[in-house]
């Protein structure tokens, strides 16, 4: 019976032959696919059945870091990714026949892949390696590509150092003719996948990316707004040059004399103008509407300069009081009132030498030897001179006092015209924030 039982199993096993063996190595559905490394992969080209049909491929994009700008040249410098995805129909297979294998990765060379490029590319590509793309079951492959670009980007530096930036990297294919560039996502999701992943907290900070699909020109073109984080400007530039002007007003209102005042401004419009080539070296050379903060230093040097002069000014009308420019102030003032109190003055003290010389006269008459006597010639010269010296004396009063006049008009007229140019500083800027928090 035994014997029996075994002769049946052995004949059963002759009639259907040996169990199959399993498939389940990797190695086994690129034999299947036929895409060896012993063999020159067969599918390179563009994998669709009919050539008519534009092959669609999904873009995906995530924004990893924004490393430099550069205003002068107007160009920044970003580090991004994008994840490509598309459908091969001659690369599928059954998962069942081996063991559920249903996802390979493969060399990015095994497979045909697009080829994208940026518009915007102002410098060659930095290599980035990306050796590997992903291919399901079903033919859907994917591959993400790192791109280390420098793009081109108007850059509108008038609110400077309080601006908002936006730069558009468009991506698209050489073989527009046979791919559409399509994407899924949308505005919210590619900003807040960006932020969550951003590497980088530098000078600047992206704040929105917006998708712009272009039908006609299959492309997609992703807008970047970025805004500046002002702090270190403010520090370096702003500060230090309100602090030179204000200093530059204090010596200006102090009572020091006008030669240290002229040393002392000098001094800080030099400092002044190292600041002015910190901010040329940031500032494009040519601009149609110039930054607001080259207007503020404009200004500066404007009033700095205008309170040298000022007290070169005042300096040469004290060495020089019968200037013209002094007595054309000293007629805009009360003439009338002032000649009035020099006269009196002049008449008293006249008087009183008329009277000493009448009665000297007198007593030169009643004396005997008076007939000959010169002093009264010499009295009346005397008189002349004195009266003369007192003219002048008084003539020297009213133009020193002109100049105060004149120095108290030029300084609050300084005055005046800074706190005019602050305040318009300030509401243009106050603007500026106001767009900033809006957006």
């Amino acid at each position: 019976m035994t014997w029996e039982a075994f002769l049946a199993i052995l004949t059963l096993s002759m009639v259907t032959g040996a169990a199959p063996e399993q498939r389940c190595m990797y190695d086994d559905v690129i034999q299947y696919l036929n895409i060896s490394s012993e063999k020159p992969p067969p599918l390179r080209t563009i994998p669709k059945k009919n050539w008519k049909d534009p092959l669609k491929v999904e873009i995906q994009f995530i924004l990893m870091s924004i490393l430099s700008v550069t205003e002068k040249l107007q160009t920044v410098t970003v580090y991004f990714l994008v994840t490509m995805k598309w459908e091969n129909v001659f690369a599928t297979w059954n998962p069942q026949d081996f063991c559920n294998v249903s996802e390979l990765v493969l060399p990015v060379d095994t497979f045909w892949s697009p080829y994208l490029i940026i518009l915007e590319q102002v410098h060659e590509e930095k290599s980035l390696s990306r050796p590997f793309l992903s291919i399901t079951h079903n033919g859907i492959v994917s591959t993400t590509q790192q791109h280390h670009v420098t793009i081109a980007c108007n850059l509108e530096m008038h609110k400077f150092p309080f601006d908002t930036q936006t730069c558009s990297i468009t991506l698209f294919s050489i073989n527009h003719r046979d791919i559409i560039l399509w994407s899924n996502q949308t505005t919210d999701e590619v900003t807040k996948t960006s932020q969550l992943i951003h590497l980088t907290s530098g000078e600047w900070k992206f704040t929105n990316i917006n998708i712009t699909k272009h039908e006609e020109f299959l492309a997609i073109t992703y807008e970047i707004s970025m805004k500046r984080r002002p702090i270190l400007y403010i520090l370096n530039l702003i500060f230090p040059s309100c602090a030179l002007y204000l200093l530059d007003m204090t010596i200006l209102f102090s009572s020091s004399s006008y030669e240290d005042k002229i040393s002392f401004q000098l001094s800080l419009i030099i400092g002044e103008s190292v600041l002015a080539l910190i901010l040329n070296d940031i500032i494009p050379t040519s601009s149609d509407d110039p930054p607001i903060i080259v207007m503020f230093f404009i200004g500066i040097f404007v009033l700095m300069t205008m309170g040298i002069l000022e007290t070169c000014l005042l300096m040469q009308l004290k060495k020089k009081p019968l200037h013209p420019i002094l007595k054309a102030i000293k007629l805009l003032r009360c003439r009338k009132q002032a000649r009035t109190t020099s006269g009196n003055l002049l008449s008293g003290q006249g008087d009183s030498l008329t009277e000493m010389a009448r009665r000297q006269e007198e007593s030169r008459d009643s004396s005997p030897l008076g007939k000959g006597n010169t002093e009264l010639p010499m009295l009346t010269e005397r008189i002349n001179a004195e009266k003369q010296q007192i003219g002048t004396q008084a003539e020297l009063q009213e133009c020193e006092s002109a100049l105060l006049i004149l120095d108290k008009v030029l300084y609050c007229s300084h005055f005046l015209l800074s706190l005019l140019f602050s305040i318009i500083v300030i509401v243009q800027w106050s603007s500026v924030m106001r767009t900033k928090c809006r957006f």
